[in-house]
């Protein structure tokens, strides 16, 4: 695959999401206050510059660069004028800022981004390039559940990695190992894919986290809660209401580390009773029915204790006492049963960690963390998959397909050629069709597919 092969069909697919900008103003959801959100753009086309330099060569010194600039459709490494190496390049503009609905609608048509995102934060002056003065004035809460962090097992189905010692070219299935077992070389090409099994794995954890945590843990309503498919391998959750805006950093990390299980220190009381508390400093934030939270995973542990492949010391009382330990549990406040003899508080604490461990929602951590992270514009194309960015209510989200309901493009053939490489295409479902796998061919398909493997990078428009 050439580089000017690869710049033709960026210049192509930029003339797609050209089209469907100009003809979906309505499809865009604009973010709330979105005068106060930083907005940035993943583009089609790269930004060089080739820096003017003093490089010493055998001893003696020359100069390198020519100081011009300019922009390539191909991720050039030399400079079009000159020929020097080590230029700079990207294709990201961040610090953007709208002023209304119909200027960033207008400049979505003009600058037909790769992909589009903007803050969770709101700020006082969003465009200035340094954080301190931006002035941060608070931050919806989100989180992102993408398959890649799920570890499905469908990835040994169609993931595949190739060893990138050229004396080796091992090619293996699933995610790529810490070093070859042919050759140990630790640098590999990866190819991740996606499906039906994986997506269902998101689909399922985003469910989890809506219903059993921010609902229910949480409390919050479900008119403060946006949810929306990412255009790829999950989803995205937005929560915006004002107790939760201006809740600071660390305590987002104990939410994060709640609902993942991640990091709680849970003390047991000797009294008996069920007392927890957050392994740091909330500030204004409580979460509410922590004990009960804890005590039914606890429950859910002890159902399934048959399962667990440790041979700690309480695994046995727990299982003789697996009925009077789970009606403990089962008490409004939850107790430690006296009957569940030879464990205690110690041991009570260690089932606790690893019933969340085991009962928590999979979920990118930084994303939360982050209060001035980024997040996909929703109605935007997603530029890795050409489907959109879609916004669903909690009710639509059981029979949501992201193979078929975030299709954008008509049905029309397009032409497109894979090249010959050492990993196959894997096949792909999209709408109620499996194509692929593919491999130095030249097919014609529906728009849809020939988008989706384009913006994958697997083929080239013909």
């Amino acid at each position: 695959m050439s580089e000017n092969d690869k710049a033709r069909t960026r210049k192509f697919l930029q003339l797609m999401f050209q089209d469907y900008y100009r003809t979906h103003h309505d499809t865009v959801d604009i973010p709330t206050k979105v005068q106060n959100r930083e907005f940035g753009m993943e583009l089609w086309q790269f930004t060089w510059r080739c820096i003017e330099r003093i490089e010493k060569v055998n001893g003696s010194e020359r100069k390198v660069g020519c100081g011009k600039s300019g922009t390539s459709y191909a991720r050039i490494s030399s400079c079009p004028n000159c020929g020097a190496k080590g230029i700079q390049i990207n294709n990201w503009s961040r610090h953007i800022g709208f002023r209304s609905k119909d200027h960033l609608l207008n400049e979505l048509v003009k600058t037909v981004p790769h992909s589009i995102y903007h803050s969770a934060a709101f700020y006082e002056v969003p465009v200035a390039r340094n954080m301190m003065e931006k002035g941060w004035k608070g931050a919806e809460l989100v989180f992102d559940i993408d398959a890649d962090h799920l570890e499905s097992p469908c990835a040994y189905e169609h993931d595949s990695w190739l060893c990138e010692n050229p004396q080796c070219q091992t090619i293996g299935k699933g995610p790529a190992p810490e070093e070859c077992p042919e050759c140990k070389h630790t640098s590999f090409r990866t190819l991740k894919w996606l499906c039906d099994k994986c997506l269902e794995d998101a689909k399922k954890t985003t469910i989890q986290l809506y219903e059993e945590f921010l609902l229910d843990s949480f409390g919050f309503d479900e008119d403060e809660i946006q949810l929306n498919y990412s255009g790829h391998r999950g989803y995205h959750i937005r929560v915006n209401t004002p107790r939760i805006l201006e809740v600071d950093s660390s305590a987002r990390v104990e939410i994060a580390h709640f609902i993942t299980g991640m990091g709680m220190n849970s003390t047991i009381k000797a009294d008996g009773k069920l007392r927890v508390v957050p392994s740091g400093d909330l500030g204004n934030w409580q979460i509410p029915s922590l004990s009960r939270k804890i005590a039914d995973a606890m429950i859910l542990f002890i159902k399934r204790i048959d399962a667990y492949n440790g041979n700690d010391r309480w695994v046995e009382p727990l299982s003789e006492n697996k009925d009077a330990a789970i009606m403990g549990l089962s008490h409004d406040p939850p107790i430690l049963s006296h009957k569940v003899k030879g464990v205690g508080p110690k041991s009570w604490q260690t089932i606790a960690e690893n019933a969340l461990q085991n009962y928590g929602a999979e979920i990118d951590l930084p994303v939360t963390h982050d209060i001035h992270r980024v997040i996909r514009l929703i109605g935007s194309l997603n530029g890795k998959t050409g489907f959109a960015v879609k916004e669903i209510s909690r009710t639509e989200l059981d029979e949501f397909d992201p193979f078929t309901d975030p299709l954008v493009f008509s049905d029309e053939k397009l032409r497109i050629s894979f090249p010959k490489r050492p990993i196959q295409v894997p096949k792909i479902r999209i709408a109620d069709q499996t194509y692929g796998p593919f491999n130095n061919e030249t097919v014609e398909i529906p728009t849809p597919v020939g988008i989706f493997l384009l913006c994958k990078g697997m083929a080239v428009i013909e």
